[in-house]
């Protein structure tokens, strides 16, 4: 049995490591990216099964990944972590639904590891 392949694109280095840490004490395989075109070439590569995805780039924002996901028909179970107000995020949220993604739920910044441990521990727990 293979762990889940987890990807996390963030442009900052910190966030994106605790992010990998607590991602991987719960069993999954995760890669990080700074930016998006190393993140595309790992995507592009294998379908990850989840991906933890930064609005705020400066490269692209998220919902132009998100846009190049939805064109590619990843079945990923996306969440959206950021630190804009609560509205322009769950405005990404309905983009992504809209776009035909599975949307997994929006990780606000300054992330709670409680919380994101909770949000991620039911994606590994429903494919043992």
């Amino acid at each position: 049995m293979s762990a889940m392949r987890l990807l996390i694109v963030d442009d900052d280095p910190l966030m994106g490591d605790l992010v990998r840490k607590v991602s991987e004490q719960l069993g999954y395989a995760v890669e990080t990216y700074t930016e998006a075109a190393g993140f595309e070439a790992a995507v592009a590569r294998a379908e990850p099964d989840v991906v933890v995805l930064d609005l705020n780039m400066p490269d692209i924002d998220g919902i132009g990944l998100m846009r190049r996901l939805a064109a590619k028909g990843s079945h990923a179970k996306i969440f959206i972590m950021s630190g804009v107000d609560p509205i322009n995020q769950m405005m990404a949220e309905k983009m992504g639904e809209s776009l035909g993604l599975t949307m997994g739920g929006i990780i606000p910044k300054p992330v709670r590891v409680a919380e994101l441990k909770a949000m991620l521990t039911p994606m590994k727990t429903a494919n043992p």
